[in-house]
């Protein structure tokens, strides 16, 4: 396994930091996990990536479309809720921006911001795409189906009819239908 070393506040260009996550291993792999993918479906492993939220992380699929921006030209709108930080223009494309810390009611952990600058991560495309401001770095994930536990209790109310599968961890990861989400958040109250 190899480690990857990252310095403190070390400038990264957004398309590096892309390659980065996506030539990274999975955490907390063992040889045991890599002989049950040989296995039946159900214990074949699949790869994520996923966003740390203080007591629990979301999971996305890897292979959704997914890119690192600079965070700039943000439109904020007027009597917009407190999650919803505006819109921005990625070439010629308008993304809304969720901050899932306001939608969720936490609170950021200062202590474990580990960028250099503020980013976007952008998943999806088109219609379904939408963005969030990153503080760290996402992780890199592997899970069998199953290891999925019932555990979607743990999750914000608003985030629980969304959730298809629940692994741990280290902590609670869910695994978002965030295309559904999307629709939900996009619709009138």
């Amino acid at each position: 396994m190899t480690t990857l070393r990252r310095a403190p506040n070390r400038l990264m260009l957004p398309s590096a930091a892309l390659a980065l996550l996506n030539a990274s291993e999975p955490e907390d792999s063992s040889a045991a996990d890599s002989s049950l993918s040989e296995s039946a479906p159900a214990l074949q492993r699949s790869a994520y990536f996923g966003l740390s939220y203080q007591r629990f992380g979301l999971l996305f699929d890897d292979r959704v479309n997914k890119e690192l921006v600079d965070f700039e030209n943000l439109r904020r709108l007027p009597n917009a809720p407190d999650w919803l930080q505006g819109f921005t223009n990625i070439r010629g494309a308008i993304i809304p921006v969720f901050d899932f810390h306001q939608l969720f009611g936490l609170e950021l952990d200062q202590t474990s911001k580990n960028l250099s600058r503020n980013y976007l991560l952008v998943i999806g495309k088109g219609s379904e795409a939408f963005a969030l401001p990153l503080q760290e770095f996402p992780h890199k994930l592997s899970f069998a189906l199953a290891e999925a536990q019932p555990d979607q209790d743990l999750a914000p109310a608003r985030l629980r009819p969304f959730i298809r599968y629940c692994f741990r961890q280290n902590r609670p990861w869910f695994w978002l239908d965030h295309n559904a989400f999307l629709q939900d958040l996009k619709s009138p109250a």
